[in-house]
């Protein structure tokens, strides 16, 4: 029996190490390649289409013009799939993240730590958050004027995570968190590598515009661009 309980503790202290080990990786990779910046030659474009960043510390959105440079998000997502929106507002906000998670947790208060785990290792599909918005300055966001074709680049980055025709995307039959956002089936899957704030990341970099090497992490991409 004492043989028994020693290699169960053993075990024990060899998963907990490898655990550590894993989350110092994960955290050391994170702080070096959260710096390390790609498109470091990018150059703004005055008067251009101007961009932002919208963060709550956590998850990072992309906004958006609803109309800018021949592109109108109100015919991929038009008013009518939205809970309570006469007209398309002047910005529209795009995330993308875990559907069950999305689907489930409205408030952190309402996180549920069996999804969020499923989220990590990748057990379900990706969705897309979109929410019309009045004015994107009411949040903490960083700002970019880019040229029309980086910023056709990006829209078709964007694009190319959602399902269903071009100009059409799935709507998911599932209520938003308030009267002007819906949510759209989209890919990839979410895990530990490939973040909602990661996903961000390599949309940026598609489309040629400043972005880290790599980061599951907020405050690294909200670095990458200046204050509005």
């Amino acid at each position: 029996m004492a043989r028994i309980v020693r290699g169960v503790a053993w075990t024990a202290v060899l998963l907990l190490a490898v655990v550590l080990l894993a989350a110092v990786s994960y955290l050391g990779a994170a702080a070096v390649l959260g710096r390390a910046m790609l498109n470091p030659d990018f150059r703004a474009s005055p008067g251009g289409v101007p961009l932002y960043l919208r963060s709550n510390g956590v998850h990072v959105d992309l906004v958006l013009p609803t109309r800018a440079a021949g592109i109108d998000w109100s015919d991929s997502f038009p008013v009518s799939d939205m809970a309570d929106l006469p007209a398309p507002l002047p910005w529209v906000a795009i995330g993308w993240g875990d559907r069950a998670f999305y689907l489930n947790t409205p408030t952190w208060a309402e996180l549920d730590p069996t999804i969020a785990l499923r989220a990590l290792v990748g057990s379900g599909p990706g969705a897309m958050h979109v929410e019309y918005l009045a004015d994107p300055l009411r949040y903490e966001v960083r700002r970019l004027e880019v040229s029309e074709a980086h910023y056709r680049r990006l829209v078709a980055a964007l694009r190319h995570s959602l399902l269903g025709p071009r100009d059409r995307p799935l709507r998911i039959a599932a209520p938003g968190y308030g009267a002007t956002d819906a949510f759209y089936e989209a890919v990839p899957r979410y895990s530990a590598i490939h973040t909602c704030n990661e996903w961000v990341r390599r949309r940026l970099v598609e489309a040629g515009l400043p972005a880290p090497r790599w980061t599951p992490f907020a405050a690294d991409l909200m670095r990458a661009w200046p204050a509005p």
